[in-house]
């Protein structure tokens, strides 16, 4: 795993955004609209919204250590390494629609695309088997990052990741192979989801519409 690359890649953004404040500017400058989707806390929004990012941010590796140690745990790591590492190259070796000045939104960005990988390649999964594979919901923050990466650039990264999956899916003779896997008729209860990040005394919630 690359996770401690990762680690460092991300203490650097959070250092430089500490220095220039840029992500933190074009948060306040999108707060109006942000309001219209968001359920913001009414006393310092965008400390709210800088935590949540940074959270968000930060969660990466964790994210991609625990689906290793579950994925070798029940015996689908060999499966589930492909989605792993594309998840860690999102970050190590951005694609060339992403920002390469190592600030903290171009890690955004590439937090999204490791995020909705790994989101993609259990939604396929609940689809076709009707249980998870991984033990992980990260569905509401990744709609909230949405909306702060604005929609127009946040659908063009869905798309990737949707071509990526669908590849790497496809490649991998899957449904077969899953539903042959040790440790497949149980899958580990959900034990990191958005709720760890929105659910901080300053909640950030999708605002439902009316």
């Amino acid at each position: 795993m690359a996770t401690p690359g990762i680690r460092e890649t991300i203490n650097a953004a959070l250092a430089q955004e500490s220095a220039t404040g840029l992500l933190r500017q074009r948060v306040a400058q999108q707060l109006p609209e942000l309001r219209k989707k968001l359920v913001l806390p009414e006393h310092e929004p965008v400390n709210a919204l800088m935590a949540f990012i940074t959270d968000y941010v930060e969660s990466v590796p964790g994210c991609l250590n625990l689906v290793t140690a579950v994925s070798k745990q029940l015996g689908f790591y060999g499966y589930a390494a492909p989605f792993l590492h594309m998840a860690e190259d999102y970050f190590l070796q951005p694609p060339e629609e992403l920002p390469g000045d190592g600030g903290l939104e171009a890690l955004l960005d590439e937090a999204f695309l490791a995020h909705r990988l790994l989101e993609e390649v259990n939604d396929h999964h609940i689809r076709h088997i009707q249980r998870p594979l991984l033990p992980i919901d990260m569905t509401e923050a990744n709609i909230i990052v949405h909306h702060l990466l604005g929609d127009s650039f946040a659908t063009r990264l869905e798309q990737l990741v949707q071509f990526t999956a669908a590849q790497l899916l496809e490649r991998e003779h899957i449904w077969e192979k899953v539903r042959a896997l040790r440790g497949g008729e149980t899958t580990a209860s959900p034990v990191m989801c958005s709720e760890s990040l929105t659910g901080s005394p300053q909640k950030i919630r999708l605002r439902l519409a009316s």
